[in-house]
């Protein structure tokens, strides 16, 4: 018996030793600014707004090459890839931002990502009547020039190849290519 009350009495104290240090770090993560998940989870990119897009040199699906400096002000650049859950969530709202915006407006990079890539053929398909289509590799030159932490992205392009906005959902904003229309997600 007196073996049973030390076990229990040791469980106990385990118990609370570790309730004690659960929350000493809930109240560290609470104190250091800029950590909460929800910021971190939105940062699409390590580019800030009025930061330039870094250099690149790629070719879109119809074998036409493009850099940074091909990029306007007002292009959406929109990064998903097939092996990711939330892109296909994501695509279609990507789709009909697309159309709002006009085919010229739109940049779709298809990111082949992991050891087994998933097929980027259905998504170049989809996306090719709405978007200028880019495929690469995650660590290429066009997730590079734009410091792509993750996906879905987006990054908006703006005066002098600057970027204007990015995140993970695309923003609510009206279509530049239609005045008064609202193409809200």
């Amino acid at each position: 018996m007196p073996y049973l009350t030390v076990a229990v009495l040791l469980l106990a104290l385990l118990g609370v030793l570790n309730l004690a240090l659960t929350l000493g770090v809930v109240r560290r993560l609470r104190e250091r600014p800029g950590s909460s998940a929800g910021e971190e989870w939105d940062r699409a990119s390590q580019l800030a707004v009025g930061d330039p897009v870094g250099a690149f040199s790629a070719v879109d699906v119809d074998g036409l090459p493009f850099s940074q400096g091909d990029l306007s002000e007002g292009l959406m650049v929109v990064f998903v890839s097939p092996d990711c859950p939330a892109c296909e969530e994501t695509l279609p709202h990507v789709l009909e931002r697309a159309r709002a915006y006009g085919r010229e407006r739109v940049l779709a990079v298809v990111i082949r990502d992991g050891d087994e890539p998933g097929d980027p053929g259905p998504y170049v398909e989809r996306l090719t009547p709405v978007a200028r289509v880019a495929v690469t590799d995650m660590g290429g030159d066009l997730t590079t020039a734009f410091a792509l932490r993750g996906l879905p992205a987006y990054a908006e392009v703006g005066a002098d190849g600057r970027v204007a906005g990015t995140g993970r959902i695309l923003p609510r904003r009206p279509a530049r290519n239609r005045p008064g229309a609202d193409v809200g997600v």
